[in-house]
């Protein structure tokens, strides 16, 4: 397995001499995305104005604070930005190196001169659970990780299935679809989907995958800048050891011209946009050199006589592209119960799972295939699979 990038994160802020001014807080986070070999984002919100920036350490048991450390901004065309919204990239990291990293910031009191802003004090992040993040590696040995789906708001339900999980044993958790019902405000969004677990979260990446309920609501086009991906949207291709994912995105259900949608759906461009990226993502090496290829869309790519449209349009048309590019299984949700199909009996070539809503569902790979179970809120295992040439 690879080395560990040891995570110095908090959810509060420390003061970092003994004045008066105010404080900042966290509002919400951080959690960290869009992971790499050599990169990965941290993200929080803040309650007030601040001037954030992290600041990174090899993992090599030094004192963090021994030496100057190299920092990372939140920058905008050469410009470095305070702001409410904190979006750090740390990058020209080495694959397999651990890195620790600290969150810095001023609260801005005056930046109303374009020629002297007024900042606080700088602050660092205190500590709270000392957790582990992992950067990917496409040469690791294995991978595994924690599905969840159809959470819908439902905090209770989302904490009751993740207190089992151990961060440092899973590669990043993987979020597939309809965490929240809507997305009418986007703090209350960002406390359902991050601020539930925010230990869990702030120790392990989160891939954020789009249902089609978080189509909905009027800020449902912020989302994106929450959960960075390579491609800037919801459909993107990783790697972590022998697995690549694909993260496909069906949109909504229904046809465009529903009248719940009041004129703003466009999906079936935006699918067949999506379509023309999935046939090049499918012959980039990254995918064609892994062993284990796996497919994750929230709406499961299921032909029968009762699937509504949504999910007629993505059988038609992503499943004979993914059916030639030989992935071993997709992971669905949507459905708010357990649906196994076996290859060929819809057209597909590869099984589809569509996860229940009230299980969590675990996943590990090595290069010969991949054993998957599911598990209740009492931790009781549900079902279980194991696929390709290792079975």
């Amino acid at each position: 397995m690879k080395k560990i990038i040891a995570v110095a994160l908090a959810l509060v802020w420390v003061m970092a001499d003994a004045g008066a001014a105010r404080k900042p807080d966290i509002k919400c986070g951080p959690w960290v995305q869009n992971v790499n070999e050599t990169e990965f984002t941290v993200l929080w919100t803040s309650s007030e104005k601040v001037f954030a920036w992290v600041e990174v350490a090899p993992d090599d048991g030094t004192a963090f604070e021994s030496c100057a450390r190299p920092r990372f901004y939140q920058t905008v065309s050469g410009r470095r930005v305070a702001g409410t919204d904190h979006i750090i990239k740390v990058s020209g990291l080495e694959p397999g190196k651990g890195y620790r990293y600290r969150i810095y910031g001023k609260v801005v009191k005056d930046d109303g001169n374009a020629y002297a802003t007024h900042y606080g004090p700088a602050r660092r992040s205190g500590i709270k659970g000392g957790g582990v993040i992992r950067t990917y590696d496409r040469n690791a040995s294995g991978c595994r990780f924690v599905m969840l789906n159809d959470i819908h708001g439902k905090d209770d339900r989302y904490r009751a299935l993740t207190k089992d999980i151990v961060a440092d044993s899973i590669d990043f958790l993987l979020l597939n679809g309809d965490m929240v019902s809507y997305i009418g405000n986007m703090d209350s969004t960002l406390s359902h989907v991050f601020g539930t677990v925010p230990e869990l979260v702030s120790d392990v990446p989160s891939v954020w995958v789009r249902g089609n309920h978080e189509t909905r609501g009027r800020e449902f086009h912020l989302m994106r800048r929450y959960a960075p991906t390579p491609t800037g949207e919801p459909y993107h291709l990783f790697r972590q050891g022998p697995v690549a994912v694909l993260v496909l995105d069906a949109g909504e259900d229904k046809p465009d011209g529903n009248a719940e949608y009041s004129g703003t759906a466009d999906f079936d461009s935006y699918r067949t946009q999506q379509l023309g990226w999935l046939k090049l993502a499918v012959k980039d090496s990254l995918f064609t050199e892994a062993p284990v290829k796996l497919a994750v869309m929230h709406i499961p790519a299921i032909m029968k006589a009762g699937s509504w449209y949504g999910q007629k349009w993505v059988s038609a048309h992503f499943l004979p592209v993914l059916n030639e590019a030989g992935i071993d299984i997709m992971l669905s949700g949507h459905h708010h119960k357990h649906i196994y199909v076996e290859a060929g009996e819809c057209g597909n070539a590869f099984p589809i799972l569509a996860n229940d809503d009230t299980d969590r569902l675990e996943f590990e790979a090595d290069a010969k295939g991949y054993v998957i179970r599911t598990y209740n809120q009492d931790g009781e295992e549900t079902s279980s699979y194991a696929g390709g040439s290792g079975e």
